[in-house]
């Protein structure tokens, strides 16, 4: 009922007094397990993000694909990091898709974020709660970057901007057209294969991977 109301009101039409209603209460009685409508909000955007965190889960390399394993001295030979690579993308494809075919979803998604869209730089030590709930529950991506052979520190620092990322690409498309959508895809493709292309090249190359530089992710 809850998910209902936030699909035909938003986040300014959604009150206790209409959910009490549709769920057969009275308002005060609701209070009686909540203590107010962002309770109930945060505990419906946490169900959404931990939808989007199985949907990434159940992508999974094929199993000719993962029959490629690292070599035995624990570095991962070429196919092994194409595997790794191709289901990251594969991963990160998936929350992206979803939330770009929903809006309300994306908009509870965002609810609560500063701007209404978390911002992410190198020395920022904490990030609002929805996007550290985001980052956890998208934890399978960031398996899938790790085990391209990128260093934990650059891996986390990569996940978490191309998480911030897709989510700028969402709000910039707003309400345009299924056809600017297909267009913010390739783009979000396009980026994610470049930015890949610098870590690997920097991580697998033995040039300080600890500290490969990343471009503008906001860069065209």
């Amino acid at each position: 009922m809850a998910w209902a109301l936030w699909c035909e009101t938003g986040a300014q039409g959604f009150n206790m007094r209409q959910l009490a209603q549709r769920a057969g209460y009275t308002a005060g009685a609701l209070y009686a397990y909540f203590p107010g409508r962002d309770a109930i909000l945060s505990a419906l955007q946490l169900r959404v993000i931990q939808a989007l965190g199985e949907l990434v889960r159940l992508q999974k390399a094929s199993r000719a694909e993962r029959g490629s394993r690292a070599r035995t001295d624990g570095v991962p030979i070429l196919d092994h990091v194409q595997v790794a690579r191709q289901l990251f993308m594969d991963r990160s494809l998936a929350w992206w898709g979803c939330l770009a075919g929903d809006a309300q979803r994306l908009q509870l998604v965002l609810h609560g974020g500063p701007g209404s869209l978390p911002e992410v730089s190198p020395d920022q030590d904490t990030a609002s709660e929805p996007f550290a709930q985001l980052t956890d529950a998208l934890q399978p991506c960031l398996d899938a970057l790790r085990a391209t052979g990128l260093p934990p520190e650059c891996a986390a620092q990569l996940h978490d901007e191309v998480l911030a990322y897709g989510l700028g690409l969402l709000v910039l498309q707003g309400q345009k057209p299924p056809t600017d959508r297909a267009a913010l895809e390739s783009r979000f493709v396009q980026s994610l294969q470049r930015w890949l292309d610098v870590a690997l090249a920097g991580a697998l190359g033995g040039a300080g991977a600890a500290a490969v530089e990343q471009g503008d992710l906001f860069a065209a």
